[in-house]
């Protein structure tokens, strides 16, 4: 039987897409919380799963025992950075302290854990930023990830933090990420505002989650063997080979879409949290925080170009004008894809 992998959060947008890839080498379980038993049955199908509140450390205990999994991948999280600003408990709660519960139980078995972190840990003001770069966050979702690494380290200092850039991709249960909005809005002719100095290192979910799985047991070679590889362990950077901004992720995704590139229009991220925008954002976003990842593609990660993953993400069909139903309602404020990573 192959190894058992626990994965919080398989709803989420990396989430699903580890779930979907782990089916080939990995016995996968997935937990989730706000989605519906319905919802997740339908979802799930034959893989094992489970609903759980993470910030009830006896329910984390009795979930770990009972599943007793041959590594962890912990991607449950609040990543609004406005709801994290806003409702600093519960992101202290989800965000900290069931991260470090759930890094200790894996440690008192010796297995696996891969925490995944952000990039914005980091307030963009000396990118590219190294594993070793201390963190500077500068809202409240980014200090409970950065106190988070540190508490994981000091609890398991065999687990694995591994910081992510911004994500792209279309998520599950119909909920829709940053590019399903930013691709739909395009298709109607919308205009969308997009930061012109909001530079990151973007890969797509489905590649995030091939380098997380190899990570996790594989040892970036065929099969898992986790018994027999060298762990990787501490800090570990996955991001993509492309320093993008999102505004010319805009323009990028405009011209495979064949369309104006006149529909994508810059603006400033320090506009966010100045006063300057009609509805400022309540959480400071950080200007350039791309990703030296140098040390994890020399053990092998080897994310595609940019270009060829929004290839892969955008169908032919897609590739002309037309019209979307029930396209959302941007609000004339920037599409922000910080809500997905």
């Amino acid at each position: 039987m192959p190894p058992k992998l626990l994965i919080t959060g398989a709803t989420g947008l990396l989430g699903s897409h580890i779930l979907r890839a782990a089916r080939e080498r990995w016995h996968p379980v997935g937990t989730y919380h706000r989605t519906t038993r319905r919802q997740a049955l339908y979802f799930f199908g034959e893989t094992d799963h489970g609903r759980i509140d993470l910030a009830d450390y006896s329910e984390t205990k009795a979930m770990v025992a009972d599943v007793q999994p041959a590594a962890v991948i912990h991607t449950a999280a609040i990543t609004d950075l406005d709801y994290c600003e806003k409702y600093p408990d519960d992101s202290l709660q989800l965000n900290l302290h069931a991260a470090i519960n759930l890094a200790a139980l894996c440690g008192d078995l010796d297995i696996p854990f891969l925490f995944t972190s952000t990039d914005l840990v980091f307030d963009g003001t000396g990118a590219p930023y190294a594993e070793d770069d201390p963190p500077t966050p500068i809202n409240v979702f980014g200090e409970h990830r950065a106190l988070a690494e540190e508490a994981i380290l000091a609890v398991y200092a065999d687990a694995v933090i591994a910081r992510l850039p911004l994500l792209i991709g279309y998520g599950s249960m119909n909920r829709e990420s940053f590019f399903y909005k930013l691709v739909a809005a395009f298709r109607s002719g919308l205009e969308v505002t997009l930061f012109g100095d909001a530079v990151r290192t973007p890969v797509s979910a489905a590649v995030a989650a091939s380098g997380l799985l190899q990570i996790a047991g594989s040892g970036f070679e065929d099969d898992v063997n986790i018994a027999e590889i060298d762990r990787v362990v501490d800090r570990l950077h996955l991001g993509g080979r492309d320093q993008t901004s999102v505004f010319e992720l805009g323009l990028q995704t405009l011209r495979i879409l064949g369309l104006s590139e006149q529909l994508a229009v810059p603006v400033s991220v320090l506009d966010s949290y100045a006063g300057q925008l009609e509805r400022p954002f309540l959480a400071a976003r950080s200007a350039n925080v791309a990703l030296d990842s140098s040390r994890a593609y020399e053990l092998g990660y080897d994310p595609p170009p940019l270009p060829s993953q929004l290839e892969e993400l955008i169908p032919h069909a897609w590739r002309a004008p037309s019209r979307v139903e029930d396209i959302p309602d941007l609000e004339s404020e920037p599409v922000d894809p910080n809500e997905d990573n």
